[in-house]
């Protein structure tokens, strides 16, 4: 049982260390059954982290270690789709020469975090937890219209286009190997996209197995809305730190003079002249003349409609999460700075049978530290155990 107290969702869960306790399960199907049945985690305490990632104060410093402990022996492949609409994605296979996969494990899908992309030292080390345990490859989704890919995605020309390019991309590498299973994995801006992509009902077929996501908004509202109301200086900096990255890769990191030109066509840049991004104020004129104005596409045209079509819950009668068919699992951290979660969404999210919540007392907003000193993260065992999962129990899940 909640109690009402718990129940609170506050935009100010921002520790410096993380709490040293186990994780709470939460499911109604045959995924959570399954789980409970055999997850060795489950029982395994985790921390005390010496700092959780805060992506306003300690981001730097987590890049750091990333960098320290990336690995050296990747190799990298460039898959350049054409979308429908015209545009490109750049696609990244990586694997390992070193290690020797296993010839029954899929494939990952990999939407990253929204200041990463396929070469950053955190993408690196995720996708070498997978092919150092056995899996051939791991594809990692570099989005359009992102700056810090220009110099390793040329070929994107054009910076918009649907809101979420995920099953032309699953189309195109079901294509490609046609004998090979898929998992999609997900964080923070790239869960979001998962999540979307699994409410669709493209994504009801036998390729994919399921996916694996952290760090996201569930409740779009609540998100939202925390926008305005909070006053706590942790997430008011996070928020100048995420509508700085829309702001820059749209307005200043264009491609080439082309995708500058039709930027302009869409955009007003002088509005984001001298624009002050800790004001709560610069949260509608990012969203509504950025994000929704860059996917003219799309069918939004405001925050509201963007939140209501892309959260996996938003108020009752938009919940995406309910069309939901394959088994999906959803990693969070309580203390999560920038993406609290709403207590109040466990017993909705029970709903829909093919969904199970890890719920972490301490991990703060993507990173997970177990500890600095040797480095260890331990999302990266909960993410294997998982995909294991899918991959044993495929034809009962």
């Amino acid at each position: 049982m909640i109690s009402k107290a718990s129940k609170r969702v506050k935009f100010d869960c921002h520790p410096i260390f993380s709490k040293w306790a186990k994780p709470n399960i939460y499911g109604s199907g045959k995924l959570f059954e399954f789980i409970k049945d055999s997850s060795k985690l489950q029982h395994r305490s985790t921390g005390p982290a010496l700092l959780t990632y805060n992506p306003s104060y300690f981001r730097e410093v987590c890049m750091r270690v990333d960098k320290l402990v990336q690995p050296k022996n990747l190799t990298y492949k460039r898959h350049i789709i054409d979308m429908p609409d015209g545009g490109k994605i750049g696609v990244d296979e990586i694997s390992n020469d070193e290690e020797l996969p296993k010839s029954d494990y899929p494939s990952l899908l990999y939407c990253t975090g929204g200041a990463d992309h396929s070469y950053t030292a955190r993408s690196k080390v995720r996708a070498n937890w997978f092919l150092e345990a056995g899996y051939p490859s791991v594809f990692i989704v570099n989005r359009r219209c992102c700056g810090r890919v220009k110099q390793h995605s040329p070929q994107i020309t054009v910076p918009y286009g649907k809101y979420n390019d995920l099953p032309d991309i699953v189309d195109y590498l079901v294509d490609i190997i046609p004998e090979r299973k898929w998992i999609l994995i997900g964080s923070c801006f790239g869960a979001q996209n998962v999540l979307d992509y699994f409410s669709q009902s493209s994504s009801n077929r036998c390729e994919v197995l399921g996916g694996i996501v952290d760090s996201f908004q569930f409740n779009g509202k609540m998100f939202l809305d925390g926008h305005y109301t909070s006053r706590v200086p942790f997430f008011q900096n996070s928020r100048k730190l995420i509508l700085n990255v829309f702001v820059d890769a749209a307005l200043n990191h264009a491609v080439n003079k082309t995708v500058y030109d039709q930027v302009s066509e869409l955009v007003d840049r002088s509005k984001f002249k001298n624009i002050n991004l800790t004001d709560k104020s610069a949260v509608k004129l990012v969203n509504e003349e950025l994000i929704c104005k860059m996917c003219p596409d799309a069918p939004f045209s405001t925050q509201e409609e963007y939140y209501a079509m892309t959260s996996p819950y938003y108020d009752e009668n938009h919940k995406n999460f309910l069309s939901i068919k394959k088994p999906l699992v959803l990693v969070y951290a309580q203390d999560d700075p920038f993406s609290p979660f709403d207590l109040e969404m466990i017993e909705i999210l029970k709903e829909n049978p093919n969904l199970c919540l890890w719920l972490y007392p301490g991990g703060g907003h993507i990173i997970f530290t177990e500890r600095l000193i040797p480095y260890s993260c331990y999302l990266k065992d909960v993410y294997l155990e998982n995909a294991e999962l899918l991959v044993r129990k495929q034809w009962e899940l």
